[in-house]
């Protein structure tokens, strides 16, 4: 019998043919959490490539020390900002060897940050941790592009609000290849200080200066920024590749939450398991519980 990946492989191809869009990365996840759901968490050697070069330019030390149940927000990078300036990387296989982008409109690293940023969310909820997915563009397409980077909705000013209330939020980014990029590592908020979360990723994923290009916009907000690697080679062809992108969003994932929930303090009993018990679906909405999400002019949306 077919498997369930063959079958949706063979269902997108149909839809490229036909001149459809690609599947919604929502829809993806969704799949793919059906299968954790019912027991499987394959995992793979996944090399994400180097670490970043400016890792020895580490200016930085994280002490601000969390509470176990502190809420942790995930976002992906670039959600908020397709079609103009800062829109992500397209990505090597994109640009250099002919692929197809992931989804069209969509430049593939921000597919990936969706993707992955909901993994991480799926697994950190049943390793223990107090942690929800933010995506501007969940009810509205339109969100997918806000030219005001002040405004309520975007990743800044959500991620914002949320490290004001005491939370940790974290953006889920993937580095351009080749020279373009630095490699995988931490990219770490500047306002409310560092905290142990930000050292122990980047003891795990290397490290760049806290004034990274000035300070960039998110981590001048409070938001933490995590480059998982460079979208080029090994990590990529992992990642579009149906046969292996399953495995690669998990060990990425289980790499992540991991290394949270050891700074948080978690006992390793609760998140040290090899089958995931089962798991809560994705929704359209995004959300993984299936709850639609708060208005970005409420207090919960941060």
């Amino acid at each position: 019998m077919a498997s369930a990946w063959a079958i949706a492989g063979c269902f997108a191809v149909g839809l490229a043919l036909a001149g459809i869009s690609r599947l919604h990365p929502l829809m993806v996840e969704a799949h793919e959490a059906e299968q954790l759901s019912a027991g499987a968490f394959p995992t793979l050697e996944l090399n994400t490539g180097p670490r970043s070069r400016l890792s020895h330019r580490k200016n930085w030390l994280g002490k601000v020390r969390l509470a176990e149940h502190t809420e942790i927000l995930v976002l992906a990078g670039h959600a908020d900002s397709q079609a103009m300036a800062g829109a992500g990387t397209p990505g090597d296989a994109v640009d250099n060897q002919g692929a197809m982008p992931m989804q069209d409109g969509m430049r593939d690293e921000l597919y990936w940050n969706l993707l992955t940023a909901q993994r991480i969310v799926l697994l950190g909820r049943q390793r223990g941790l107090n942690i929800r997915f933010y995506d501007p563009a969940a009810e509205d397409p339109a969100l997918r592009s806000i030219l005001d980077g002040e405004d309520p909705r975007t990743n800044w000013s959500v991620g914002r609000r949320h490290s004001e209330q005491g939370g940790y939020a974290l953006e889920i980014h993937y580095d351009a290849y080749g020279d373009h990029g630095f490699g995988s590592g931490v990219i770490p908020r500047v306002r409310f200080g560092q905290t142990v979360v930000d050292e122990a990723l980047a003891a795990e994923f290397g490290a760049f200066p806290s004034d990274f290009r000035g300070v960039l916009g998110a981590p001048e907000r409070g938001i933490t920024m995590l480059e998982i690697g460079k979208l080029e080679g090994e990590l990529e062809h992992s990642l579009r590749d149906p046969a292996t992108r399953d495995a690669a969003l998990n060990t990425i994932a289980d790499r992540v939450v991991r290394t949270i929930a050891t700074a948080l303090g978690i006992p390793q009993p609760q998140f040290a398991t090899t089958v995931s018990p089962p798991l809560p679906l994705a929704s359209p909405s995004g959300r993984p519980d299936g709850l639609p999400y708060p208005s970005a002019a409420s207090g919960d949306a941060g």
